[in-house]
């Protein structure tokens, strides 16, 4: 005999990207709901006394998130633009000795006070060369800026 397939609708009571955030009904399936979101408190049952008791929070998180979005884009604003200058040992034509990753830029970032997580750092591959670099950093699903990293030979 065939189990039933069918998804469950539930209330997303936390924002959950990519599934959806506070307030959203969503289609999931019925494994996922009652080992998961339902247990972990980030989703509940669709009742209409869960729904008006979700408008409030939604409203809330709505603000949380215009405020949340408008301290990224002052932080990209920020960082849009920086020059950061790292030291490095390198061989006369110009190969580093070691190389420069999202570690080194992480401190060169933190020694000039601005927040940022290494995770943030979008570095595709270590910097294993004299020269000017961008390199990317995504604050958020929306918000990225580009640094530009100069690595320059340590003075002996």
């Amino acid at each position: 005999m065939a189990r039933s397939r069918r998804n469950v609708r539930v209330l997303l009571v936390q924002d959950r990207p990519p599934l959806g955030l506070l307030g959203d009904v969503v289609e999931v399936r019925p494994g996922y709901a009652h080992n998961f979101l339902l247990p972990g408190g980030v989703a509940a049952l669709v009742t209409p006394d869960a729904l008006r008791r979700i408008e409030k929070q939604k409203k809330q998180a709505v603000l949380s998130r215009t405020q949340r979005d408008a301290d990224l884009r002052a932080a990209a604003a920020q960082l849009e633009g920086l020059n950061l200058t790292i030291n490095e040992k390198a061989s006369e034509e110009g190969h580093l000795y070691g190389s420069v990753g999202t570690k080194e830029i992480l401190e060169a970032l933190l020694a000039r006070e601005i927040p940022v997580e290494e995770r943030q750092i979008k570095l595709e591959h270590p910097i294993k060369e004299l020269g000017i670099f961008s390199v990317p950093i995504e604050l958020g699903p929306d918000t990225s800026a580009q640094v530009r990293v100069w690595v320059v030979e340590q003075d002996a």
